[in-house]
């Protein structure tokens, strides 16, 4: 049965994936956090997960079918569906198939420009008429009907809220009817043990409402074949997926609009924000009367290369002079009027695409020769399931991908910058791998070596070379089998 099942399920990875050039979608342009993700399908089928498989999903929205990673970088309005349709198609392949009646897959978002807080997106993924899973002349049949699932994604009093559910009307196996009871979250099917698991109305939870990323997978059906009792899945055949997640404080408040210093007035339609200092004549130093104003001393505006007048700062993206309401920043530096961020210029000693300032500064805010950063925060995960840890067979190659951003709750890309990698493995033994930097946008991505074993991997980001100090780390969990025995190799 093992050997047999095994063979046909490689025969489907031949046969199917030549059918699926018509339904990719047009590729989306890539985007930045806060965001919502949004995915559904109608069907697939995973061969060989543990070994990276790719998946046969002919039916989706808003994805990639042919990727370790199917989401796209941002929900998007999609809608898929045909009348009918088998995977594979025609009656030479005698293995794993299955035949699909009216399969439609739909993603949106509303609405589908404007901040992520005011968003709500949604995806919904199902067979509309009876669907048939065929293992094969004289071996198992599962059929059902009425397969559907959707999934919810907004936010709610300024948190996020995930919500998903699903349905299935009917399900038979081999022509026998499946009792389903009513009002259950998850039900599990095990009188097929030990060879076939089946679950209805899954549902997948990743992170939480507090941390930095946050999905949540709704699947109608799915159905496991195991290669031996109580073992891995060699496949795994979906009904019915629909997927919602988010990247960042997609529920964050909008920043406070800037105010004036205390004894100055805002002018009115002024934008950006202009502040006046009404005194009696003559004007302090720095500051002239504006007849058009009724005599107010004002802060004049400023070009390069001229010094800024006492009492204001150069914004950083404009070079032009102003007035801020700063928190206390350390010396040498100012606040950023976009971020509040505290940043210190370059003025011209930076190291060009090196993204190395003055006084061992470690990448610029937005460009390599941007301002000078004082605190960054750094994100990882593993590409292949989004997440901070992973279990992984020996030898199959791993790409790991994050962002570096500012501090603060308006954070902007850090580039240029160098982040600390280190590995951890058995006995507590350190090894410090260098080259990793971060490109435009903040972004970082580093591909493992295929040799490695279970261990730990920090990525740590300094914003001064000259010290030791780590504004942030994030740390990667990864373990390691053998594709043998399955054991954990330290």
């Amino acid at each position: 049965m093992r050997n047999h099942t095994t063979m046909k399920l490689r025969r489907l990875t031949l046969c199917a994936l030549g059918t699926l050039g018509a339904f990719v979608p047009t590729a989306s342009a890539d985007t930045t956090d806060p965001v919502w993700t949004c995915r559904a399908s109608a069907a697939y089928v995973e061969l060989d997960p543990l070994l990276g498989s790719q998946r046969v999903e002919p039916i989706q929205a808003n994805g990639f079918p042919d990727r370790d990673t199917p989401d796209r970088a941002q929900c998007a309005k999609a809608d898929q569906g045909v009348p009918n349709i088998t995977i594979p198609p025609g009656p030479e392949n005698p293995g794993l198939q299955l035949t699909l009646q009216a399969p439609f897959a739909r993603t949106n978002i509303q609405p589908e420009l404007g901040p992520a807080r005011e968003q709500t997106a949604s995806a919904t993924g199902g067979v509309t008429d009876p669907v048939a899973i065929d293992l094969g002349p004289g071996q198992l049949v599962i059929a059902a009907r009425g397969v559907t699932s959707q999934a919810l994604a907004r936010c709610v009093s300024g948190a996020p809220e995930l919500t998903g559910s699903s349905a299935v009307a009917e399900l038979t196996i081999n022509g026998n009817v499946i009792a389903i009871p009513p009002g259950q979250d998850e039900v599990v099917i095990d009188q097929l043990l030990p060879l076939v698991r089946i679950v209805l109305n899954e549902k997948v939870v990743e992170g939480s409402a507090t941390s930095d990323d946050q999905a949540l997978t709704q699947r109608a059906v799915h159905v496991q074949l195991l290669a031996v009792p109580g073992g891995m899945p060699v496949a795994n055949v979906v009904l019915g997926e629909s997927k919602v997640d988010r990247h960042g404080a997609t529920c964050a408040p909008p920043p406070p609009p800037p105010t004036c210093p205390e004894g100055s007035v805002a002018q009115p339609g002024s934008d950006p924000l202009v502040c006046a200092l009404t005194v009696t004549a003559p004007c302090p130093a720095g500051s002239t009367a504006d007849p058009a104003a009724g005599g107010a001393c004002v802060v004049v505006r400023q070009a390069p290369p001229a010094a800024c007048p006492n009492g204001t700062v150069r914004d950083p993206n404009t070079s032009n002079c102003i007035l801020l309401v700063q928190r206390p920043c350390p010396a040498g530096a100012t606040s950023d009027p976009q971020t509040r961020v505290c940043v210190v210029n370059n003025t011209g000693t930076g190291t060009g695409s090196d993204g190395n300032g003055i006084n061992g500064s470690n990448g610029g805010i937005g460009s390599a020769n941007g301002p000078r950063v004082t605190c960054g925060r750094v994100s990882m995960r593993f590409v292949l399931n989004r997440r901070q840890s992973i279990t992984n067979r020996f030898g199959r190659r791993l790409v790991t991908r994050g962002r570096l951003v500012t501090c603060g709750r308006n954070p902007r890309p850090i580039v240029g910058a160098k982040i600390d990698v280190t590995h951890v493995i058995r006995g507590g033994k350190r090894l410090t791998k260098t080259g990793l930097r971060s490109r435009p946008g903040g972004r970082l991505t580093l591909i493992l070596p295929l040799n490695l074993r279970t261990r730990s991997i920090q990525y740590s980001y300094r914003p001064d070379l000259r010290r030791q100090r780590v504004s942030s780390r994030r740390t990667l969990r990864l373990t390691v089998r053998s594709n043998n025995t399955g054991r954990i190799l330290r």
